[in-house]
């Protein structure tokens, strides 16, 4: 969970503009891995969104991390077995989303962690404006344990140099009139990297 709002909003654009661009891909013709993976993006743009607000707190943690978990199986697969059903990115693009998709399985594991959840039996508080749900009562100044902030900060520099780059590859296929769709591709890829890098930002 975000704690700022403005922030919560921003992660919210991120993920809800490439979500909605991969659900169109997903259901246009194509390779089916390429369909199946958009389908994968969309379901985790949703997740994402909804982690970045207090309402993610109360959903089961494990079936996403299973879920997340077994799509990054599906693209390392799917980078395995060769490029001509890998989508645009092709062996390296599948590559690159199966470590995605790893990173957001390790997210969601974490959260509890990472937002100081406490021990069972621990001392917890409402959230303001929502009885009944708890937030933990850590001590002031206390923040996530040592290594989720140094894997955080790892892969928080993995998506931004990622983000980037995906930005300024659809920037130069908008230029070059290539077709709409990789340019909108690389555009969508390039936010959910940035999307990811801030809500890794938010667990650091």
């Amino acid at each position: 969970m975000i704690a700022a709002g403005g922030l919560r909003w921003l992660a919210t654009v991120l993920f809800v503009l490439p979500g909605v661009f991969c659900a169109y891909r997903c259901v246009r013709p194509g390779p089916a891995a390429q369909r199946v993976g958009d389908l994968l993006h969309a379901v985790m743009c949703v997740a994402m969104v909804v982690m970045a607000w207090p309402v993610g707190m109360g959903l089961a943690r494990w079936p996403q991390t299973v879920l997340f978990g077994l799509a990054a199986l599906w693209f390392t697969g799917v980078a395995v077995t060769g490029a001509s059903h890998a989508g645009p990115g092709g062996r390296r693009g599948a590559a690159y989303h199966a470590v995605m998709m790893a990173a957001m399985a390790w997210m969601v594991f974490v959260m509890p962690r990472a937002m100081g959840a406490p021990p069972t039996g621990g001392a917890t508080r409402d959230m303001p404006g929502m009885p009944g749900m708890a937030l933990p009562a850590s001590a002031p100044g206390t923040g996530p344990p040592v290594d989720v902030t140094a894997v955080a900060l790892g892969l928080l520099a993995v998506f931004l140099v990622a983000g980037l780059v995906f930005l300024a590859r659809a920037i130069d296929d908008a230029r070059a009139s290539g077709p709409p769709l990789r340019a909108l591709g690389r555009g969508a890829d390039g936010l959910m990297a940035l999307g990811m890098g801030l809500m890794l930002l938010a667990m650091a």
